[in-house]
């Protein structure tokens, strides 16, 4: 199993952090992470993009192909726990329509299997990278800063099981080494480290001194309002889960 693993938030500037539509979770004994970026537009998207990390990483012991069931899953509790709130007539519609989030799920074989051996699933922008010694070895599900646009594929709390599962969904596999990073993030900081990478930067390398700090949320948080106020990176919900082999 990874070694460690630790994660970094921030919601978009002028919002609060009850206004975070990002979700992550870990289950580290299990090897399951999973990361959601709730779509703004959609209705109570912060609930169902929590609800989806959460039934993901805790399908404990199911292989990464049962996903489905897990989504099931995410897709019930949401419905049961809006039908349960005190919804304004004028917000019918919208519930009825359902919420959507990208989503980036990984799991790590057992350790009598490999331990550096992961799968990922991934729907639209948020993204898995993949360093070893400062250097980007692989990016899933996108690997081009052209490749974002405002149209990313979404997973909804009302979209059928069958039709995510069949147009909507990659797969990748991968084999890391020990002391190898990999990165979960939503899309605004994906866009930002592939252009980078593109451009021949190394932003993880300063991800690497977050780590090495005592309160690492700290200089993270520094580091994104930098590039915000520079104009390099978009205004909007930040999460970064690093993971280290």
């Amino acid at each position: 199993m990874p070694k460690s693993a630790r994660a970094f938030w921030l919601p978009r500037r002028g919002h609060s952090p009850a206004e975070y539509e990002d979700a992550f979770a870990q289950r580290e004994a299990a090897g399951r992470y999973a990361v959601a970026d709730g779509a703004s537009e959609g209705c109570f998207s912060d609930l169902w993009a929590k609800l989806l990390v959460e039934s993901f990483v805790d399908s404990t012991g199911d292989p990464p192909e049962s996903w489905p069931e897990s989504l099931t899953t995410a897709q019930q509790r949401w419905d049961s726990d809006v039908r349960a709130r005190n919804i304004p007539w004028y917000a019918e519609q919208s519930v009825s329509q359902g919420a959507h989030c990208t989503f980036l799920g990984l799991v790590f074989a057992s350790p009598a299997a490999d331990c550096c051996q992961w799968q990922a699933l991934a729907v639209g922008d948020t993204c898995l990278l993949h360093t070893r010694g400062g250097v980007l070895l692989r990016a899933f599900p996108l690997d081009r800063a052209e490749q974002f646009d405002n149209f990313p594929k979404l997973v909804g709390s009302r979209t059928p099981v069958a039709e995510v599962c069949a147009g909507q969904s990659l797969w990748a596999d991968g084999r890391g080494q020990p002391g190898d990073r990999l990165w979960m993030m939503t899309d605004a900081l994906a866009h930002f480290c592939l252009g980078q990478a593109e451009a021949g930067g190394k932003p993880w390398d300063e991800w690497e001194t977050f780590l090495a700090a005592a309160e690492a949320q700290k200089p993270f948080v520094s580091w994104i309002e930098r590039l915000r106020d520079a104009g390099r990176l978009r205004n909007d919900d930040v999460t970064l889960l690093a993971i280290e082999l």
